[in-house]
């Protein structure tokens, strides 16, 4: 194999590394990224948080109305027990019957009212929870096949990393020097495939000169425009 096709193999398998190591940094990112669930996490608790408010207020009138029921009961019993006399007493515990028979209807709509929030309240919650035991059980499954993509792109860089030391090694040291000198110039590749009679990279074509030298095997031979070694496959 000669220099320039062996400098081209070892850029293609660097760029394969390349790619991969990308896709690993990537996956990190997504694994780190959980904001879609804590987003849902955060509505499922806000949603929990407003029905515990109103089924609180819910317990709240309940006992009120059946205190003022106790209430109203008691002032009944002693209203016709005969016990009071007083014409003056019995038209005020005649009032306060009337008043808290008013206060208990009063209530009661009231009691309606939050009756009908509650439930409301209770139907958004059980969507909330829903949607985040969804959200919970996606993340898991995401994160379950990103980290055996990850595993698997992790062994496949090991081996290409591998096969890159063994590559390096069979490449001539100014070969790989002049290789190693260009690649961050030229992104990662410095090496320009020859299709034709221009580089495929540049789109430039070669004068006579330059595709009788590669035609000949003469070294190592840059593109006139771009500076990139030249290679026909």
């Amino acid at each position: 194999m000669s220099d320039v096709a062996a400098l081209y193999r070892l850029q293609e398998l660097e760029l394969d590394i390349i790619d991969r190591a990308k896709r690993i940094k990537a996956i990190k990112t997504q694994l780190e990224d959980d904001a879609a669930l804590q987003e849902s996490i955060t509505a499922n608790e806000e949603a929990q948080a407003a029905l515990a408010e109103v089924e609180a207020r819910l317990r709240d009138m309940e006992l009120e109305i059946a205190a003022a029921v106790e209430k109203r009961q008691t002032a009944e019993q002693r209203l016709y027990s005969g016990e009071v006399q007083n014409p003056k007493e019995l038209q005020d515990m005649q009032m306060e019957v009337e008043a808290l028979a008013r206060r208990k209807s009063v209530l009661d709509d009231e009691l309606g009212k939050i009756t009908s929030s509650r439930d409301e309240h209770r139907e958004k919650a059980d969507d909330a929870e829903a949607r985040c035991n969804e959200a919970r059980e996606l993340h898991e499954q995401e994160s379950e096949a990103l980290i055996d993509e990850k595993e698997t792109l992790t062994e496949d860089v090991n081996q290409l990393l591998a096969r890159r030391k063994t590559s390096v090694a069979a490449i001539p040291q100014q070969a790989f020097k002049t290789y190693n000198r260009m690649r961050t110039a030229k992104s990662n590749r410095p090496v320009a495939v020859l299709r034709e009679k221009a580089c495929t990279i540049c789109g430039i074509e070669q004068n006579s000169i330059v595709i009788t030298a590669i035609n000949r095997g003469e070294g190592l031979v840059n593109c006139q425009n771009c500076g990139r070694i030249l290679y026909r496959l």
